[in-house]
């Protein structure tokens, strides 16, 4: 991969990408170069200025011709730009190749236009005034090991799984905030094993029809989540407002079908809102994430307090289920589907707009943009878990270096690094859930094995004499 970076003139100024022919040589880095546009697509003789980039569009001849003319005309490398914006390796099919001491570099239609329209401008320009040049450097790709966005992206994650956490314990610990955010009992939805189980199935036949149907299903996706986003929000922010504002219990109006309407409600509706709204006007800009992630900062720390696994064999259900479901849908569905499934899905399958259920950190400091990204269930399962380590610490007496909790959420930790450095070395999307079930579920049934607890977890149960009769588990 190549790195075009442009210094002139200002409207082009910028990083793009380019892919390096099978041929020519390779520079760690070019000065910047002017570059101009070749006669004759290149495929006949011509002179340049010394030490300057030739710019020719694909056709008439081979890349190899193009790139021994530039060569000969004095330029120190050549760009070709390609019909389509799909660009492919060019390839020199003769000994000849060999010969030629520039690099050469092929980029898509949309770049090579801007480029000629530039260049086209400057040459007729008949005004007083000396025409804006193309000056550019190029240079190969190397994308950093490990950026500071990862790092980011990991500990949000985490940060996000204890949150959950905290939310879903909350009617097990003696505090009045504590009793306001709790869950109702009618509120909490505990899993059995057909719905850890269902997990898996109905998530595959989501998959599939959002694989076909994604052109249709996008924008019912988009409206999904801000509206669930936005009421997640609008709930949380109001049960702060009833326990630190008594006038807010006021009823504000009465809404056909919802009922009363509290000051609090309608209060904490306003900055959802406007959140949501946000993110729907900049959700195909450089500035939607933090938007994003703040939405669905509110739907995971939600379904972490109402959606809850009873005990570890039914974690140990749904998260081996969703292990195997993780690895099928993004590794083996390619030999069905021929491509990822889960990969399409994730990025929108070709409508231009991209899933919003995912946590989004742009890639600070690269110099070609884009985004590392983790799904809302690579979040929300694995924290379902140490949800109900948690409050099995809790019922068991168990201090927070005794428990399961904090080797938990470390496994977690863990698990997100080891994704990203598999990530790094196969460049390639990775199911997430391949290591974070290990790092999480294994390392709590090797530790419980160990430490002779593994039924107990298994079952819910306290250690005999540990538990308080007057506990609750917050079961419904």
């Amino acid at each position: 991969v190549a790195l075009l970076q442009v210094q002139e003139p200002k409207a082009l100024v910028g990083s793009y990408v380019g892919v390096f022919g099978a041929f020519g040589k390779k520079h760690d880095l070019t000065p910047a170069l002017e570059l101009h546009a070749a006669p004759d697509l290149g495929c006949s003789s011509y002179q340049l200025p010394p030490g300057s980039i030739s710019l020719v569009r694909r056709g008439n001849c081979t890349f190899v011709t193009k790139a021994r003319n530039a060569e000969e005309a004095g330029a120190l490398g050549v760009i070709i730009s390609f019909q389509t914006d799909k660009v492919m390796v060019m390839d020199g099919s003769n000994q000849s190749s060999d010969e030629i001491g520039i690099f050469a570099v092929a980029i898509g239609k949309t770049l090579g236009d801007k480029f000629y329209h530039q260049l086209s401008s400057a040459t007729e320009s008949g005004s007083g005034f000396a025409p804006e040049k193309v000056v550019l450097s190029v240079s190969p790709y190397e994308p950093s090991p490990f950026n500071v966005s990862e790092l980011i992206l990991i500990s949000l994650a985490t940060a996000l799984v204890a949150a959950g956490t905290f939310f879903s314990t909350a009617d097990m610990r003696q505090s009045n905030f504590s009793s306001a955010i709790a869950p109702q009992t009618e509120e909490i939805q505990e899993l059995d094993i057909y719905m850890a189980g269902g997990f898996c199935v109905m998530g595959s036949f989501v998959l599939i029809f959002l694989f076909f149907f994604m052109k249709y299903a996008i924008y019912f996706i988009m409206f999904a989540f801000c509206f669930g986003g936005a009421m997640c929000l609008t709930q949380m922010m109001s049960m702060c407002l009833l326990h630190y504002a008594q006038w807010s219990r006021e009823k504000f109006m009465e809404l056909p079908l919802m009922g009363p309407i509290f000051k609090a409600e309608a209060i904490a509706f306003v900055p959802s809102a406007v959140l949501a709204l946000s993110w729907v006007i900049l959700r195909n800009t450089e500035y939607a994430w933090p938007f994003q992630d703040i939405i669905g900062a509110g739907f995971l720390c939600w379904m972490q307090r109402t959606l809850r696994v009873p005990n570890l064999k039914i974690a140990t259900v749904l998260l081996v289920a969703m292990f195997f479901f993780d690895i099928y849908w993004v590794f083996i569905s390619v030999h069905q589907f021929h491509k990822s499934v889960m990969v399409s899905v994730a990025t929108g399958g070709g409508t231009g707009e991209s899933v919003p259920m995912l946590i989004r950190i742009p890639q600070f400091g690269d110099p070609l943009g884009g985004d590392r990204m983790l799904g809302f269930g690579d979040i929300a399962l694995p924290g379902l878990l140490v949800s109900f380590l948690r409050r099995h610490d809790i019922k068991s007496h168990k201090k927070i270096g005794e428990g399961y909790f904090l080797p938990s959420l470390v496994g977690y930790f863990v698990g997100l690094c080891v994704t990203i450095v598999a990530l790094s070395i196969m460049k390639m999307g990775q199911p997430a859930l391949l290591y974070l079930v290990p790092c999480t579920l294994g390392l709590t049934l090797l530790l419980s094995l160990c430490r002779g607890e593994l039924m107990l977890l298994w079952d819910n149960k306290a250690r005999r004499g540990t538990e308080d009769p007057h506990s609750s588990d917050g079961g419904p």
